[in-house]
């Protein structure tokens, strides 16, 4: 009992891929070469990083906010 198997070459030929460097980049070009790609994604961090900074100081402020609504509450009687 013989299976018949044919190799990825086989089958990338028929889709049109027997060109590719990479056959398994399906995400598009490689970006790590590129300067503006790289200067988009670290602007993506830096920007991620300040909004990160924001909730969390203001998550702080509104946790001192409610601290010292209770505590005027508190003293206040």
């Amino acid at each position: 009992m013989e299976k018949s198997c044919r190799s990825y070459c086989q089958y990338s030929s028929e889709f049109g891929c027997e060109n590719r460097e990479n056959p398994y980049a399906f995400n598009g070009p490689n970006a790590s070469n590129d300067p503006e790609m790289k200067r988009k994604k670290r602007v993506a961090a830096y920007n991620m990083l300040a909004t990160e900074g924001k909730v969390k100081a203001s998550v702080k402020e509104s946790f001192k906010w409610i601290k010292t609504k209770f505590n005027d509450v508190r003293y206040s009687l």
